[in-house]
């Protein structure tokens, strides 16, 4: 997929970021018809390890990233549960490497990933609204923040090779 820039991304997502409850169930219906395993990725993802708030995060976010390619009418296949779990597992290894990386060198190779990664632009903007969370008394434990990126990586990875 082409790389999707800041602007396209935020003006298709304020259209739903502040939508009406009674808009939600629609959205997500649609959802469901069109990656229903998606859909159940996302509700599920980290279901034993996070809180309710953060798990709430991660699937109205994963909405969110999904309505972007929608509303650009994006052609996008059907992603399936094993592809969404082997990208979830590179990405487990990417934040285990990670993790063994000197303090000094961390954010330089964080740097370089995302230099590579073709869609930067659009997890930045992703992991931008994760930080603003709190800021709407929505909880997120300090220490968890790095896995409801991943999860949410993880549906971008596969969206971004899928279409």
């Amino acid at each position: 997929m082409r790389p999707l820039t800041y602007d396209e991304i935020d003006t298709i997502w304020q259209k739903k970021a502040d939508m009406e409850l009674e808009e939600a169930p629609q959205l997500v219906e649609k959802m469901s018809k069109a990656q229903p395993y998606a859909l159940s990725y996302l509700m599920a993802a980290g279901n034993e390890l996070l809180i309710p708030s953060e798990r709430e995060v991660i699937f109205f976010m994963g909405v969110l990233i999904w309505y972007v390619i929608d509303f650009l009418d994006i052609e996008l296949y059907e992603i399936t549960l094993d592809y969404l779990l082997e990208n979830e597992e590179k990405n487990y290894k990417m934040l285990e490497y990670l993790a063994g990386e000197p303090d000094s060198e961390f954010m330089k190779t964080v740097e370089k990933i995302m230099e590579r990664y073709n869609q930067s632009v659009f997890l930045r903007y992703v992991i931008e609204r994760i930080m603003e969370e709190p800021k709407k008394d929505i909880e997120i434990i300090d220490n968890h923040l790095g896995m409801i990126v991943i999860y949410l990586k993880t549906f971008l990875d596969c969206i971004d090779s899928l279409t």
